[in-house]
């Protein structure tokens, strides 16, 4: 009998927990958004201050505000008043006309976040005519200025060493200019140690413990938990409204601040003042909402508002006292709420036990009384006498249990402790009929029923009736107008607040982290764009894994190319390595993906779709290949001027394919780092030559011919693709530096100081081949690697090489990558020429190879070689 009620009454606390999980859905996701800063500004010991603006000009003014995060200038006189950037640009400009922002100021962009991690647009450096933008009418504007606020996540040294004591951390200066007349701001940097926490700490465990008692008595509970959840909202209402007065910006920015980054509170709030309203009737379910509440306030204030205990200052217009005073609040009651409530379950448990106990008692004493009335004699089919109740009195013999055969007194006992729940049901309403009469219930004295059922009223989730309909109704009527309220505002804060960034054409700079390769395009970028390589790279190889069929690998292709995409433009990806790359560019990021032969009859792409361009390479003469670092299903080469650039996008690719597939192999590969050598020369190999000269050119008229596959007999996937060629050639260093410089020199065919050929000119000079020495010889040997490998001796077989040098300890050399629009004309025949006759052989040494059909460029949107499963695959 116990087990069954306590099985009973878990199912009816798993039916209101099911209601209070999906309320709390509702609530949850913008809760977390409920720190308070101003401007990325929250809690923390330093401090800016202004100590002067001068010469002091009446109508102008300066102000750091925002806790330290923005200084903000009021220029209301007939002149503007323009802020020098952070090379004495001009940075912005307040006067008559509004207010203006120079878009060839690196200052416009940096200034647009705390951290200064915008990236600066190419060709913007603040040495041209200003390109004025309009951002306001006001007389008033408010920046971010890195001059005057600590920038690093780390703390300075001095700090670090001794932060319990005062520190100046730094002097500042901003130059402004009036009318042709220099004012200067000074203002100082310093860290003031914050207080004790310990204090605040025990005010909200004695807030907790207070409220946490309710869950203890049956009257005062409720009485408790409606105060406390009062108590809590109203200061985090007082707490939110210190935020909003130190933000200067627009009424949406104030509003912004009042209701969390996303208007979070007018989810939150009212869903607690709702709970804290039906406490006063005594509201089982109210109980367990206001616990909800108070739960998720009380964790995001936990989570983000804690620190002003410790820290000297915060954004809010309450003095330190008072804010610390709310933050303990909030945190405290939240607490006690979620106690009160798990103690009035607990408690609820207890007298349902005990009240199925004492039925079951009344139950076998009954029985033991018709037995005993069957010895002595009864006639049969006389009346039972009546049952005797615990004190020896006797029951109505018109009791249903009473009239029950002895052989029944099981289900007897069943039906007494279901009368007894009922006959304390009743009297619960009863009692508050009383408590209305005597004017002791809320809004008059109006009676109102309890919205669960319970032995004594207050039990949480207990009863038969479980969770009224009406009342779960109500309070997702008032979350949902709430989620689309605060979904609403929220959306427009985010427009409100959301920075603007031009764009601003002009030569690329000479910082290498402003690069930037679109990967969205007609042609995947990485072959022909940017002209020179980058400076480093990762080339890779990817095997699906069994099972895998065409949505599984679609999945992956859709990720790679959203990732790259994002990666390309200097962008996070949500992964937990993004901060390697925190205030890097996005350094000339491309990412080209390819198709191995052996995808082809794999993940349900039919094995006749593979073009028979992209059958797999022959056997070379010479080759010495490792299986396992060659070949491939999926071809990846990630290039860029970091290698951190590099390694991150590398990371970040290869777990996005772990469920779909594994890496079969990967090389990275370097080069001359951009501005070591003179902008648009040819680059060097590992044996000092120069490598690449005769590479088809962009501007050829037929360069287009001989890299990109083209024509309507070309699966459409692949039109405006190329084949790639992928060889790990070792050099064979020792022995090439043990030969002289002229011998070296005949094994190529060009000299190793200018690259031009020997038959004489510049490097871009067209090699002779019918040069002769003076004793007859060709200038040009017969076995030289460039008469080999010429266009003119292989019926005009041309490619365009894309490689980089590598080094694995002892081991070093070229990674040797060809785009062409057909192999069976490009690389195939002039390998087969080299292979054998050429004089480096002797030098270098094939270990890998691999090749891949890369699809054409990607839509805005798409994802690379989509088209492949939309049935063009032909």
């Amino acid at each position: 009998m116990r087990e069954r009620l306590v099985s009973r009454f878990g199912r009816s606390l798993l039916r209101m927990m099911f209601v209070v999980v999906a309320a709390a859905g509702l609530v949850w996701p913008a809760s977390a958004a409920q720190a308070h800063e101003v401007a990325g500004a929250g809690a923390t010991n330093f401090r800016t201050t202004l100590s002067a603006l001068a010469p002091a000009v009446p109508g102008v003014s300066l102000s750091v505000v925002e806790n330290g995060s923005r200084l903000e200038a009021i220029n209301t006189t007939d002149q503007d008043l323009i802020v020098q950037g952070y090379t004495g640009e001009p940075f912005a400009k307040i006067g008559p006309g509004g207010v203006f922002v120079n878009d060839n100021s690196p200052a416009t962009y940096l200034n647009t976040d705390r951290y200064a991690t915008t990236v600066v647009p190419a060709g913007v450096d603040g040495k041209g005519e200003p390109r004025w933008r309009k951002v306001s009418g006001e007389h008033v504007y408010r920046w971010h200025d890195h001059r005057i606020h600590w920038m690093l996540k780390t703390l300075p040294a001095p700090v670090a060493a001794d932060p319990g004591a005062e520190h100046r951390v730094s002097d500042w200066k901003v130059v402004l200019d009036h009318g042709g007349r220099t004012l200067t701001a000074t203002g100082a940097l310093d860290w003031i140690p914050g207080p004790s926490p310990t204090p605040w700490l025990l005010l909200a465990i004695a807030i907790a413990v207070v409220i946490a008692v309710g869950g203890l008595f049956p009257r005062l509970g409720f009485r408790l938990l409606a105060a406390g959840a009062g108590l809590m909202l109203a200061a985090d209402l007082l707490h939110s409204a210190g935020v909003a007065a130190v933000e200067t910006g627009s009424l949406a920015q104030r509003l912004g601040a009042l209701l969390g980054a996303d208007a979070t509170a007018l989810v939150v709030w009212p869903f607690g003042i709702l709970a804290a309203w039906r406490l006063a009737y005594r509201s089982r379910f109210a109980a367990v909402i206001a616990a909800c509440v108070g739960a998720l306030l009380g964790f995001s204030m936990a989570l983000d508002d804690a620190p002003v205990w410790w820290r000297s200052s915060a954004p809010t217009g309450l003095s330190m006292t008072l804010d610390r005073a709310t933050v303990s609040t909030v945190i405290g009651a939240a607490a006690g709420l979620v106690v009160a409530v798990a103690l009035m379950s607990l408690r609820s448990v207890r007298q349902r036990i005990d009240a199925a106990a004492a039925s079951a008692a009344v139950g076998a004493g009954s029985a033991a009384g018709d037995e005993s009335a069957v010895g002595d004699g009864s006639a049969a089919g006389s009346a039972p006498a009546g049952l005797a109740t615990v004190d020896g009195s006797k029951d109505d013999s018109s009791s249903p249990v009473a009239a029950l055969p002895a052989a029944r007194a099981g289900e007897a006992a069943v039906l007494a402790a279901a009368d007894s729940a009922a006959t304390a049901d009743r009297a619960e309403v009863s009692e508050r009929a009383d408590d209305a009469g005597r004017g002791d219930a809320p809004h008059g004295g109006s009676a109102v029923a309890s919205d669960g059922g319970g032995a004594d009223g207050d039990g949480v989730g207990a009863g038969a009736s479980g969770v009224p309909r009406r009342s779960v109704a109500g309070y997702l009527a008032v979350g949902g107008v709430g989620v689309v309220a605060g979904t609403g505002i929220g959306i427009g804060l985010r427009s409100a607040d959301t920075p603007v960034v031009a764009s601003a054409a002009g030569p690329a700079l000479s910082d290498v982290g402003a690069g930037r390769v679109a990967y969205f395009g007609s042609r995947q970028s990485g072959i022909a764009v940017p002209t020179q390589p980058q400076a480093h790279s990762w080339v890779a190889a990817f095997d699906l894994l069994d099972g895998v069929d065409a949505k599984a690998l679609q999945g992956l292709l859709r990720q790679w190319s959203a990732a790259a995409a994002r990666m390309a433009e200097g962008q996070g990806t949500g992964q937990p390595d993004d901060h390697v790359v925190i205030g890097s560019g996005p350094c000339a990021l491309t990412v080209t993906f390819g198709f191995g032969p052996s995808l082809f009859g794999k993940a349900g792409i039919p094995a006749d779709a593979r073009p028979a361009a992209l059958a797999p390479l022959p056997a070379f003469t010479g080759d010495r290949l490792d299986p396992a670092a060659s070949h491939g299903d999926l071809g990846v080469i990630v290039a860029a001027d970091d290698p951190l650039v590099v390694f991150h996008a590398a990371r970040v690719l290869r777990r996005i394919a772990g469920p779909v597939a594994r890496l079969r192999w990967g090389q990275t590969g370097f080069a001359a780092t951009p501005g070591a050598t003179a902008p648009g020369s040819t680059g060097r190999n590992l044996m000092g030559q120069v490598d690449g000269t005769n590479n088809p050119k962009p501007a050829d008229p037929d360069f287009a011919t001989k890299v990109f596959v083209s024509g309507h007999d070309q699966p459409a996937w692949l039109r405006n693709g190329s084949y790639l060629v992928v060889r790990r050639i070792r050099m064979i260093l020792d022995d090439w530096d043990g030969l002289t410089l002229d011998a070296q020199q005949k094994v190529i065919g060009r000299r190793k100081d200018t690259g031009a050929p020997l038959s004489g000119g510049q490097e871009t000079t067209p090699a002779n081949y019918g040069t002769t020495q003076p004793d007859g010889s060709p200038a040009i040997p017969v076995t030289a690697h460039i008469r080999l490998a010429a266009p003119a001796f292989n019926n005009g077989a041309a490619m365009l090489r894309r490689g980089w040098s590598y080094s694995d300890g002892d081991e070093a050399g070229l990674l040797f990558l060809a785009y062409q629009a057909d192999p069976r004309r490009g690389f195939i025949p002039v390998q087969q020429r080299l292979a054998g006759n050429d004089a480096l052989s002797k030098f270098i040494r094939h270990e890998a190879s691999a090749l891949f059909a890369i699809p054409g460029g990607v839509p805005d949107g798409g994802y690379v070689g989509q088209d492949l499963f939309a049935g063009n695959a032909s």
